[in-house]
């Protein structure tokens, strides 16, 4: 299993640096307050090597909600765990503190509400959700405001991505092909990374 993870953390970090930032290969968009790539959003997600569909359509709501529940339990084991903030840093820790900035104004349930919308957004779905809270929460975000003030670094943010969402989707089923073809892409271009690292 973690040859599987360190053979994903270096498809991440391989993809990541294959992806510069040329703006043929990125779209602006408004509700993100930076770039995504090219083919993201409803109905234009990347496709899936498993099934030629994009994430959402491939997978489904249950799929996602599970995926995200789990990348908050891991986040979370994480903070607790030895480790603490090492890896990941304070962000985390000051989820529903508004007077740490704007930021962190979101209790946890919010926080994770809004995650699995954007998620969902992000990878082909509808631009909001009704979430598990019964609340609704809408996918198009602006990722530089929401981690403006969190100070997130670049090897955070890889950690992240590398150790709590690249476990959290195999975990749930999501094979390796299925998590570089149509997971990896978006989360690991340069613009994105770039509107949420060192805000």
């Amino acid at each position: 299993m973690r040859n599987t993870f360190a053979v994903l953390a270096i498809a991440s970090a391989a993809l990541l640096a294959g992806c510069g930032d040329d703006d043929d290969n990125n779209m602006p968009d408004a509700g993100t307050g930076g770039y995504m790539p090219t083919g993201t959003g409803p109905g234009t997600a990347l496709r899936c090597k498993s099934s030629n569909k994009n994430a959402w359509d491939t997978f489904g709501a249950n799929a996602f909600v599970a995926v995200n529940k789990s990348i908050i339990e891991k986040t979370l084991a994480e903070l607790k765990g030895i480790s603490g903030t090492k890896n990941l840093g304070e962000s985390f820790t000051h989820i529903g503190d508004a007077s740490k900035g704007p930021a962190y104004a979101d209790d946890a349930a919010t926080f994770e509400g809004k995650l699995a919308a954007f998620l969902v957004y992000a990878y082909g779905g509808p631009e909001s959700i009704q979430y598990t809270d019964g609340k609704t929460y809408a996918g198009p975000q602006n990722m530089a405001a929401a981690h403006l003030g969190m100070a997130i670094t670049s090897s955070q943010y890889d950690y992240f991505i590398a150790n709590m969402v690249v476990p959290a989707l195999t975990d749930n089923g999501v094979t390796a092909d299925d998590v570089s073809s149509c997971f990896a892409p978006i989360v690991t271009d340069a613009a994105f990374k770039a509107s949420i690292v060192g805000k």
